[in-house]
């Protein structure tokens, strides 16, 4: 986020002489005033005082001494920073809502300034506005519809299809062949017409020049089809393989980002880019570009023939072609937004229908079905009617260029024609120069729909090439050994937010030995998945640092320290496949051995071998053929394959029955042992035997110590576990008034006691 602007030079000016060599230490613009007016105003930080200054003069100086506090505040429809000033709220500025985010990021750095810590926000011009002309880029892109280099698009695409110019070649010298063949037949059937069917009364002597011309004709025509054949064999292999390596890469790409980044991204936003943006190259490379080079070359052969043989005729046919040349060029850039807009639809349409096939069993489950139907239709009707409107458009335009490009044809016809009658040209050599004229304007028609294939495919282009140009945050070079972690964590004064002006932990120190059991405890939002996510590495920490043996976490290469984890999530997802597959996830070179001795710890071997296939098992997308409980002690499994030193619970029994928790506990139990392990529980019964309990309140640790500690206390912990027990209570009161037994089950996959699948 830019944060550090530069000063006007009015402003710049009122300020140097304001701030007395002090240094700036951040620049933000605000657009409003107390009355809500527009203005241009910029907000300047120093590491002792806030300057505010529009239209040249400064407009108020806050030193930061006599500030209690600041607050960001949201106001009907716009923005205000607000201070607390001897216990008196006093506005600093107003903005639009355009600035929320970058003003909520100033609250941080100005309570850092109160509190005596230097800020740590950085600038980063990452402004999502074209960095040439300044205009917003198209919506949910990097991509300026201004300044797009189109140009440097294809030069790009025909730089990365490098592995396929051998074939190219190839493709290159059947077109010539193919050129040669088609302005050899107007040849051939000029000798037809003027040496055989003109001549009535021949008789029998002009039968073989006609049986040959016909077998040459003949000829032509099969050499055209196999050239054709073979060209686009060719063809469709070199493009094949181009769309597999950019689909490779767009895929190899999008798992190098970071978590971050996928979550911005609609999933059907990036479906469509890797399946569908990319067949749309392939289809440019194999249906157009390649067709560009053959009809480049046959325009070219024509051209010279038509100038040699005639060159007024010539010049009749060449009269309309610059005028549908600057119509087509008119129409070009129309085209390429409106296919735009029609992707992005398309876009919504892969995402709707990819949530609810994921989530059909709620859908279901509430009973749904028409309001999903009613939405998709929603959604589908918006794409039908863009995509009509843009077809619509282009079946407007398109076929008005090529009247106007064949408009040159009456002319050649009008005027042969004369020439024919006035005995200066023969009807055979009308007929060919008529034909040389078909193909010119042949060319011409597929070229006047060019602009259209050309968007499409840049479009898709600059899609696919905006994610693969993302950087990646680069990993450090890894330092230190993950084989020898031992299991001691510290967190070391860490502050992260999900978005960098808004942060969901704040200045967490936590020392962790190895083998303790650290349970993290507090309200939705308060912060504990968010801790071990960042323990997980799927995040880095906007401030401070973890370390684990007192080495940085960022020190261990990625793929080995996540080998040295065991993560168990509440939400067990299990791949496509079988049983033993799935265990064997977390390390591909695991034996079937391994595998098993895993399941035994986890409490998952006996429910296996009852399957009817045993760890052969295909358990369905997801794991749908397995219960709850089951899916979770296979995921278990998977997490304690690699003997990992520090173990992972994120609501590991939150969605199963008591007695297939009670399973999982027992499980549990044993793989946490000489393991460093976090978790997080519903059930704060589940984590009295924890050593510490770790209590996060607002994103900071508000309590720390053992059950009893905390009970004793009788602070945030306590209430927590009061109204957990109270809620039980009442469930339990109800239960017995409604003589209801105890409940059990795991859902609509769960089993009975033993059961088939239910």
């Amino acid at each position: 986020m830019l944060l550090n602007y530069t000063l006007p030079e009015a402003e710049a000016a009122a300020a140097e002489k304001a701030l007395r060599g002090e240094e700036i230490l951040y620049c933000l613009p605000y657009d409003l005033t107390a009355d809500q007016r527009f203005t241009e105003g910029v907000l300047v930080i120093t590491d002792t005082r806030l300057i505010a200054l529009s239209g040249g003069r400064v407009d108020m100086i806050q030193p930061v001494r006599e500030l209690s506090g600041v607050c960001c505040g949201e106001l009907n429809s716009s923005g205000m920073l607000e201070a607390d000033v001897g216990g008196e709220p006093k506005p600093i500025v107003f903005f639009t809502m355009e600035h929320m985010a970058r003003y909520a990021m100033a609250e941080r750095i100005i309570t850092d300034l109160i509190e005596g810590r230097k800020p740590k926000a950085v600038s980063v011009d990452d402004e999502k506005k074209c960095p040439i002309c300044g205009r917003p880029y198209i919506r949910n892109t990097r991509i300026c519809r201004n300044c797009s280099d189109r140009m440097g698009v294809l030069k790009r695409i025909w730089k990365i299809s490098r592995p396929c110019w051998g074939m190219y070649g190839i493709l290159l010298l059947l077109f010539w062949l193919n050129s040669a063949v088609m302005l050899l037949s107007p040849v051939v059937s000029k000798h037809l017409i003027n040496d055989v069917l003109v001549h009535k009364g021949a008789g029998a002597e002009l039968l073989p020049m006609l049986l040959w011309l016909v077998v040459l004709t003949g000829l032509c025509s099969l050499a055209t089809t196999l050239v054709g054949a073979g060209r686009e064999v060719v063809s469709a292999k070199a493009s094949n393989l181009l769309v597999r390596d950019l689909r490779n890469d767009i895929y190899k790409k999008v798992q190098s980002m970071p978590l971050g980044y996928i979550e911005e991204k609609q999933a059907g936003d990036l479906m469509h880019r890797i399946n569908g943006d990319t067949g749309r190259i392939q289809r440019f490379i194999q249906n157009v570009a390649v067709q560009a080079v053959n009809e480049v070359c046959l325009f070219i052969g024509v051209g010279i023939v038509v100038v040699a043989y005639n060159p007024f005729m010539a010049m009749l046919i060449m009269i309309p072609i610059p005028f549908a040349l600057f119509f087509t060029n008119y129409i070009r850039n129309t085209v390429r937004q409106r296919y735009h807009r029609q992707w992005r639809w398309m876009d919504k349409l892969t995402d709707a229908l990819n949530n609810v096939l994921n989530g059909i069993k709620v859908v279901k489950v509430f009973g749904q079905e028409e309001r999903e139907i009613e939405h998709f239709d929603s959604v589908a009707s918006s794409v039908r009617d863009t995509t009509c409107k843009v077809e619509k458009y282009v079946y407007t335009v398109f076929p008005i260029a090529r009247f106007l490009i064949g408009f040159g044809s009456y002319f050649v016809t009008l005027y042969g024609g004369s020439m024919v009658l006035g005995h200066a040209m023969d009807l055979g050599s009308l007929m060919q120069f008529s034909t040389y004229a078909g193909y010119l304007y042949s060319r011409l028609d597929w070229f006047s729909m060019l602009p259209r294939h050309v968007s499409e495919a840049i479009t898709s282009a600059q899609r696919v090439f905006e994610v693969m140009d993302e950087d990646p945050i680069p990993e450090p070079e890894a330092t230190a050994d993950a084989g020898d972690i031992y299991g001691d964590i510290k967190f070391d004064d860490v502050t992260f937010g999900y978005k960098s002006y808004k942060s969901v932990l704040k200045n967490i120190d936590l020392d962790v030995k190895k083998g303790e059991m650290i349970g993290l405890v507090g309200h939705s939002g308060a912060g504990k998945s968010t801790m071990i996510n960042l323990l997980m590495r799927l995040y880095r920490a906007d401030e401070g640092d973890i370390k684990i043996d007192g080495n940085s976490i960022e020190s261990y290469g990625l793929a080995d320290y996540k080998n040295r984890l065991g993560v168990v999530l509440q939400e067990s997802y299990l791949f496509s496949g079988s049983i033993i597959n799935n265990i064997r996830y977390a390390r591909p070179e695991a034996s079937d051995d391994e595998c098993i001795r895993a399941a035994k710890i986890a409490n998952a071997h006996e429910f296996i071998l009852g399957l009817p296939d045993g760890y052969d098992t295909y358990v369905g997308e997801k794991g749908q053929r397995l219960s709850g409980g089951e899916r979770q002690r296979i995921s278990i499994a998977r997490a304690v394959l690699s003997d990992p030193k520090i173990m992972i619970l994120d609501e590991a029994t939150a969605s199963v029955d008591t007695e297939t928790e009670q399973q999982i506990q027992q499980a549990l139990s044993r793989i946490i042992q000489g393991r460093t392990t976090f978790a997080i529980a519903h059930r704060l019964s589940t984590l009295k035997n924890a050593n510490r309990l770790v209590v996060l309140e607002e994103g900071r640790i508000a309590e720390i110590g053992s059950h009893n500690e905390l009970m004793e206390k009788d602070g945030i912990y306590a209430s927590l576990v009061k109204a957990q027990r109270t809620m039980t209570a009442l469930s339990v009161a109800i239960d017995a008034e409604g003589g209801g037994g105890p409940r059990g089950g795991s859902g609509p996959g769960g089993r009975g006691p033993g059961g088939p699948p239910r």
